[in-house]
């Protein structure tokens, strides 16, 4: 039996799912982050989850703005225009994520962070040891501190020195904190900008890190 959660953003209902059907909901307009978290720890208890260990999540005072849902208030309708915008480009981004699970043997599944709620796939590809281990991590981010808009990345670890990254044919390098490919949203102009940037980015990374491109 698998058991997941879904976020509708358009309407902001959350919806557990078993077995890939929907067997609960809650709206979450009028409802406060813990009275949400106490509705899913008790319908997934239902299905015999474990809930004692389920809580909100800390983040670091600088990774999100301050918000009134931190302190009590609850959800309101707010802009469903730019949610539904948001959703569009997870859709647009999935596709082209599992066509890299599908063609790379070292890429896990497909999978959206709670932390930074990006989308993304790891590839890994393991050494003799730990520190031996290198990593491609190919995703996108709805907008976080380092970017005020949802964007795609393409990171490479351990991270190369900044002096020997290569040019890129779009995007840019981000080294601030992170080092990895970028391409934002606003610097796509053409249907094909994106599945390229990512194609071509990929085959860089792997480069990079010395590995073969069909790992």
């Amino acid at each position: 039996m698998c058991q997941a959660v879904r976020l509708l953003p358009g309407s902001l209902t959350s919806v557990i799912l078993k077995d890939g059907a929907a067997i609960a909901s809650l709206p979450l307009v009028g409802q406060t982050m813990q009275q949400a978290l106490d509705w899913h720890k008790a319908e997934l208890a239902k299905l015999g989850v474990a809930t004692d260990s389920i809580k909100l999540l800390e983040y670091p005072p600088d990774d999100f703005p301050d918000h009134p849902l931190a302190h009590g208030a609850a959800f309101e309708v707010g802009n469903s225009a730019g949610r539904e915008a948001v959703a569009a480009y997870f859709a647009q981004t999935q596709p082209l994520l599992e066509k890299i699970v599908a063609e790379n043997p070292a890429a896990a599944a497909i999978a959206i962070w709670p932390h930074h709620f990006d989308m993304a796939t790891l590839m890994t590809y393991a050494g003799l040891t730990e520190a031996d281990t290198k990593y491609l991590g190919v995703g996108l981010s709805p907008g976080d501190p380092s970017y005020s808009e949802p964007y795609w990345y393409i990171s490479p670890y351990p991270y190369p020195e900044l002096s020997d990254l290569p040019a890129l044919e779009s995007g840019n390098w981000h080294t601030d904190y992170w080092v990895g490919a970028v391409l934002k949203a606003t610097q796509i102009t053409k249907a094909d900008d994106l599945p390229v940037f990512i194609d071509r980015t990929v085959s860089v990374a792997k480069q990079i890190l010395s590995v073969p491109e069909s790992a």
